[in-house]
């Protein structure tokens, strides 16, 4: 961030946090519960519960306020999407679902996603084998954002949720030339005239990306990284947002896991990463140990106030798949002070320097 540009959090509310807080999702009639439900480890490859204890898990969320769900058609190759459509099948109305397509499995791909149930037991005994299984999958990937595959994609997704509407729909990390050429627009926006999309947007990949979504006046939202760690260019993306009334969805608040847990149990073998980019993330994150409190706050629980107090976020996505993770996310917890703040922009001015 330019050292002559403020960092602005937006003041803490009386209540937040402890009861959950709704917020205008761009110029949409949406209203979304400030944090929101990442679903893409719900059926991974590496980890996974039982249907009904993921289904549990989901239900609860939605008890304690949680109205957003951002999923994929790619998450579990559609066991993700689901597991929603069971899950809220007679709340439908009473939830939001962001869905995403654009990526592909090639065949070798579906093949290996067969095999998951024999790959789990393996990789639990076996944890250097993550990062195997992982590199695997990313090799089997492929994107397809044409006309014909979108609105394939649209038909299946709505079948999988067992809805006829979907929320907020979401190019799935499209390369740069995918956004400059616009070419979805007009698929998308017949989707959303024929009652399929309530709103479509992109999940970009860069803050690069994420300027050039704003160009196009159908596109309601758009789905970037916000953290500690990758922080460069958001306050003024945020500002452009928000004279445009597009709204933003916040993801990997806690920097893919370098800010979930302390810096001292943090292994490159557990977050799926080189050696190399490892070391300099971890140096990041120690750098914020400062913000532990012990039971009062952890770390994470700071990175993720940090992104919720952020001016035009209209909704912060926490990867959940776990009661656990649940009741960390969701838990009273002592807010930043205005003395934590100005260290925070100190740093994030120095890294940008």
């Amino acid at each position: 961030m330019p050292s002559g540009e403020l960092l602005k959090l937006q003041p803490v509310k009386a209540g937040a946090h402890a009861s959950m807080e709704y917020r205008s999702f761009g110029d949409t009639s949406l209203r979304v519960s400030e944090i929101g439900f990442g679903c893409s480890r719900l059926g991974g490859t590496v980890e996974s519960k039982s249907d009904k204890e993921v289904i549990s898990t989901l239900l609860e969320a939605f008890d304690r306020g949680i109205n957003f769900y951002d999923t994929a058609d790619i998450y579990g190759q559609g066991r993700s999407e689901r597991l929603l459509g069971e899950a809220f099948r007679h709340q439908r109305t009473a939830v939001i679902i962001a869905t995403k397509a654009g990526y592909c499995l090639t065949k070798a791909g579906g093949f290996g996603a067969s095999l998951k149930p024999l790959l789990r037991p393996l990789v639990r005994m076996m944890p250097d084998l993550r990062r195997s299984v992982h590199r695997a999958r990313a090799a089997q990937k492929y994107q397809d954002f044409s006309p014909d595959h979108l609105r394939r994609a649209i038909d299946q997704s709505l079948r999988r949720l067992r809805t006829d509407y979907i929320d907020v729909f979401q190019l799935h990390s499209p390369a740069s030339p995918v956004i400059e050429a616009g070419e979805f627009i007009e698929t998308l926006e017949n989707a959303r005239i024929q009652g399929k999309l309530r709103s479509y947007g992109v999940s970009c990949r860069s803050i690069e990306d994420a300027w050039l979504s704003l160009r196009y006046p159908g596109v309601s939202s758009v789905q970037i990284r916000i953290n500690l760690l990758e922080f460069e260019g958001v306050s003024s993306f945020l500002a452009a947002a928000e004279s445009r009334k597009v709204a933003v969805i916040a993801r990997q608040p806690l920097a893919s896991g370098f800010l979930a847990r302390p810096a001292a149990l943090l292994k490159p073998v557990d977050l799926s990463v080189s050696e190399e980019e490892f070391k300099a993330k971890l140096a990041q994150a120690q750098a914020y140990q400062f913000l532990d409190m012990g039971n009062r706050r952890t770390t994470a629980q700071a990175a993720l106030q940090f992104v919720l107090r952020l001016p035009w976020v209209s909704v912060v996505i926490v990867g959940m798949s776990s009661r656990n993770h649940l009741n960390e996310n969701l838990a009273p917890t002592c807010f930043l002070t205005e003395d934590e703040v100005q260290r925070i922009h100190s740093m994030l001015v120095r890294k940008a320097k």
